[in-house]
């Protein structure tokens, strides 16, 4: 089964409008090295003349269920279980791992005046140049530009982003008659030095704007009652063997029944009491689960049932039209015999098309379960 995404799937138009903006551009040969594609994302996130991350303020004042900052490299299955209870997903290694260079933002190059003489004996100036270049902090970009490219339905509706964490280093180095470095001007530094701009936004940040920071790892954060235990403690059986870019075509493309879902899960977790202890709360989610494979076992009898209808209905239809072609060549007085053969099909013809019509799937697709249910059919299969 294939799911294409729906352009009207729309969770986060902020983040989907930068998103978006990111893969249209994004080479078609690029796509092959993960790496390359965690640094054009980089460079795409980062306003060069400001210095800043583009659109920090629409950013910030978009709405975020769950931000987390993760230390770990399991983004696949964090992303499939917090998306099931966030309007959109915020991840970012908020600034842990080692700084790689993703571009150059400038260079200027300054050279010291020459006298007369050193000008007719062809001396060779001397002079500096200063480079800046925009790195971003990451443990691993390839398993960053792998999840990019398996997460692109998600990102694409807005549900989920990578939020960067940059650093500016301006690199000098000097050019002239090769000397030992000792011969060149005191007052000029020889090499390089790391500046790095604390404008850019961390993934704190956005606490302060009202967003909900839900901390994995060692990272410190404002954790949330709702997110943490469908993360870590909550069994969700169908998400097991699901590919992350399976899990987002199928969110994506049953959009509505996904947020029936997610709205059902909700009520369910903040419903637990959190003044029980941990047995007690431990028992609450098992309840929760079980009662989710049982309303995906009665979507699949539901399912079942439908299609039993639909094979009867499309037999009568078939059925009714030789018949009907038959009427049309032998005359009417054909007619009461095939009725008694085919059980009056000769004229339910319309009967048949209307059955097919009343006992479609399609009534059943904005259900919750049948998102949940879909999500298990896929992962039977992976």
């Amino acid at each position: 089964m294939r799911w294409l995404p729906r352009s009207k799937a729309v969770e986060n138009a902020v983040v989907a409008r930068q998103m978006r903006g990111f893969f249209k551009g994004l080479p078609t040969g690029t796509r092959a090295c993960p790496r390359q594609v965690a640094e054009a994302y980089g460079a795409h996130l980062f306003h060069r003349r400001r210095r800043r991350l583009v659109e920090e303020k629409r950013f910030a004042a978009s709405r975020f269920h769950v931000g987390i900052g993760v230390g770990s490299e399991d983004f696949a299955r964090l992303t499939k279980r917090a998306v099931l209870v966030s309007d959109t997903l915020l991840l970012s290694h908020n600034g842990k791992g080692a700084a790689h260079r993703i571009s150059r933002l400038s260079r200027h190059d300054a050279w010291l005046p020459q006298t007369e003489e050193e000008e007719r004996s062809l001396v060779l100036p001397m002079g500096s140049s200063t480079e800046e270049h925009l790195h971003m902090l990451c443990p691993d970009l390839d398993g960053l530009g792998d999840w990019l490219l398996r997460a692109e339905p998600l990102m694409r509706a807005g549900s989920a982003w990578y939020l960067p964490t940059y650093s500016v280093s301006e690199e000098r180095d000097f050019h002239g008659p090769a000397g030992d470095p000792n011969d060149y001007p005191a007052d000029h530094v020889y090499g390089s030095r790391p500046v790095v701009h604390s404008g850019v936004p961390r993934l704190l940040d956005f606490v302060a704007t009202g967003r909900r920071v839900v901390a994995q790892s060692d990272t410190p954060a404002v954790t949330s009652r709702i997110v943490l235990p469908v993360i870590e403690d909550l069994e969700l059986p169908f998400l097991e063997g699901i590919p992350l870019e399976t899990f987002g075509a199928i969110t994506v493309g049953e959009f509505d029944a996904y947020r029936a879902f997610r709205s059902r899960l909700r009520m369910e977790v903040a419903g637990i009491d959190t003044a029980l202890g941990a047995e007690e709360v431990q028992r609450a989610l098992t309840l929760i689960g079980l009662r989710i494979e049982d309303e995906v076992r009665g979507m699949r009898a539901q399912l079942n049932q439908v299609r039993r209808k639909r094979a009867v209905a499309v037999t009568g239809a078939v059925v009714g039209t030789v018949s009907a072609s038959l009427v049309a060549v032998y005359g009417p007085a054909l007619q009461p015999a095939l009725a008694a053969v085919a059980g009056g099909a000769a004229g339910g013809l319309w009967g048949a098309f209307q059955a097919g019509a009343d006992n479609s799937p399609r009534a059943l697709r904005e259900n919750a379960w049948y998102y949940v249910w879909t999500l298990s059919r896929a992962a039977s299969v992976a």
